[in-house]
């Protein structure tokens, strides 16, 4: 992680690096800034772009903190996990200090205080999510790796609106931690196809045929996966 300041704030970001990359790119989400870059960039030009590009990240950043993603969440309201939706309960407790959420008996039990931000709600949401994908991926990945004969250097986990995961050319994996709406056998295909970018960086025929080897109904699974998408 690396940060500039910007006024008061500080930007933190992470550098992403690809060697076929011939820009360098600055992206910011929900889940914070991130910089696309190649090896031959020094982290001092990197910083120079980011402190340029300042009055714009802060902004970006702001836009995301203030959209309520969650608003219209309530009791009746559903939320999908390992593959099916399930009801929300919402319970307002006037001890609770923060929103909380528990998912038991096929329902989210979500917890409030009296008062709460929809950014509290959705962050809360956000948490759950993401705990629960590195307690469900991180131990398939683990498995598959061994199986395919392969070492991932780190695995880390960040929101993402238009990839399930990747993989950079030094073998760090990235999910994105929505997966965990997905069903397990959808999960476990994102698993399989990044782990097989460890061998084959592109998406050539030899790529495809060591996913097939490893699970050969994967064609499916991409189609199930488009189909889901649009459910979420």
């Amino acid at each position: 992680m690396y940060s500039v300041e910007y006024g008061t704030k500080n930007i933190v970001f992470e550098v992403e690096r690809k060697p076929k990359l011939k820009n360098t790119y600055i992206n910011v989400d929900t889940d914070g800034v991130l910089v696309k870059t190649n090896d031959t960039t020094t982290i001092e030009d990197i910083n120079k772009m980011v402190e340029n590009k300042s009055a714009w990240i802060s902004k970006k950043l702001d836009i995301f903190k203030s959209i309520a993603v969650n608003k219209d969440i309530a009791t009746g309201s559903r939320l999908y996990y390992m593959g099916k939706s399930y009801y929300v309960n919402m319970i307002e407790d006037e001890t609770a200090t923060e929103v909380t959420i528990n998912f038991t008996h096929s329902k989210f039990h979500i917890t409030t205080p009296l008062k709460y931000s929809d950014i509290e709600l959705h962050n809360s949401i956000e948490t759950f999510y993401k705990q629960k994908a590195i307690e469900k991926i991180i131990p398939l990945t683990k498995k598959w790796a061994k199986t395919m004969g392969v070492a991932p250097e780190h695995i880390s986990f960040r929101y993402s609106k238009n990839r399930w995961g990747s993989c950079s050319s030094t073998n760090r994996i990235s999910f994105n931690y929505h997966l965990v709406k997905l069903s397990s056998s959808l999960i476990e295909y994102v698993v399989i196809h990044e782990l097989a970018h460890i061998t084959f960086e592109n998406h050539s025929k030899d790529f495809w045929k060591l996913v097939h080897n490893n699970l050969p109904d994967y064609k499916i699974k991409e189609d199930k996966i488009r189909v889901f998408e649009k459910l979420i």
